[in-house]
């Protein structure tokens, strides 16, 4: 029994100290020990306390601006159309620009109002010093009859020119302010000292002069905006360029040469003289087929064409029998009175129709004169 009892003491004894023992090392909390009365064989990292938050004082940033992007002018390509741009100046003004012409036995006259900001910006255009291929120049014209700056100035011309058309209390036809159109551009004095490309429009009215091409171009602009179906005519071999105006073939056999792109008949409309439209210079009997380039989209056509293809072939006739005649002369050295009388009447039936724009006047000349069936040639092979 005692040697229990001094066990137990042992046991009691031993286990106070292991308590006293743990106490000296940490204090015991339900949470375990203090953390400050740890100890450890390694050193603890000294702990830098966090600086205080100070304000700083700092130059604000500043975002510069954005530097405005540079947009330079372009540099004008002289292989492709440049569209006018026109700049207004202070001192520019409208001036007027006043054109006589004569339609069949009537004489007009129109004052026609000229912006000289699209004047001069026609002048300086880059497009004068463009080069063109010869298979693009239709289409080149195109763009300068079509030119978005013209188009205030084909409206204040044609406000001034459709006036005329009412004139003395009658109004042309379709057909005959179609020719009324033609005989006003084609009494526009001719010239051709042009250097570069072709003046626009709007500087052959205010020069008052035009070669081929620039009357054309011209022409084909009026044309177009009245509702015509109308085209440009390029001969490339030939070095020119006319217009055109469509028409409805109604034979195979036409008397005079009708132009066609396989959609469209043409006929030939002399822009350079008084003419009838579809008479051409004998040189185009024959010319390579030229290239065609239809402008605005216009759907009028030239419903008088058969009465100028009538006119055409009896002055062709006229024309192979007046050959007959001078042959005759040439050979007897004299003509008889009848055959001298024929020949004059030819003369001057040819020389007046091919002069004149008035298909009504031709046929009639035509009939008063010594006709091909009556003429005493073509009873004497």
């Amino acid at each position: 029994m005692r040697q229990h009892f001094f066990f137990l003491l042992s046991f009691i004894l031993l286990l106070l100290a292991c308590i006293i023992t743990a106490g000296c090392l940490g204090v015991l909390t339900s949470e375990g020990p203090l953390t400050k009365y740890a100890v450890s064989s390694y050193a603890l990292p000294a702990v830098t306390p966090s600086p205080s938050l100070v304000p700083i004082q700092t130059t604000p940033t500043v975002t510069p601006p954005e530097t405005p992007e540079i947009i330079l002018t372009p540099t004008e390509d002289l292989f492709s159309y440049n569209p006018l741009r026109v700049i207004p100046e202070a001192d520019d003004s409208v001036e007027y620009r006043t054109l006589n012409f004569r339609y069949r036995t009537v004489d007009y006259s129109v004052k026609l109002p000229v912006n000289i900001s699209l004047v001069r910006s026609a002048n300086a255009s880059s497009n004068k010093r463009m080069i063109i291929d010869s298979k693009e120049v239709g289409f080149f014209y195109r763009q300068m009859t079509n030119d978005p700056a013209m188009e205030p100035f084909y409206s204040a011309i044609l406000k001034e020119i459709r006036k005329q058309r009412y004139k003395g209390g009658r109004t042309l036809t379709d057909d005959e302010y179609l020719e009324f159109l033609v005989s006003f551009v084609q009494q526009i004095p001719y010239d051709n000292t042009t250097t570069g490309n072709p003046r626009y429009p709007v500087e052959v009215i205010y020069d008052q002069k035009g070669d081929c091409d620039e009357k054309s171009i011209l022409l084909t602009g009026l044309l177009s905006r009245e509702g015509y179906d109308v085209g440009l005519l390029i001969f490339p071999t030939m070095k020119h360029a006319t217009a055109g105006i469509g028409i409805h073939l109604a034979t195979n056999k036409p008397s005079f040469r009708v132009f066609s792109d396989s959609k469209r008949d043409y006929v030939y409309i002399e822009t350079t003289t008084t003419r009838l439209i579809g008479f051409y210079p004998d040189d185009y009997e024959k010319a390579p087929q030229p290239i065609i380039v239809q402008v605005g989209n216009g759907t009028l056509l030239y419903g008088k064409v058969n009465y100028v293809m009538s006119i055409f072939y009896d002055i062709r006739t006229m024309k192979t029998n007046m050959k007959t005649l001078e042959d005759r002369a040439r050979a007897n050295g004299i003509l008889q009175k009848w055959d001298y009388d024929a020949y004059v009447s030819y003369v001057n039936t040819y020389n007046f129709v091919m002069s004149t724009n008035d298909r009504v006047a031709a046929m009639e000349a035509i009939r008063e004169s010594e006709l091909p069936h009556n003429s005493a040639c073509m009873s004497c092979n």
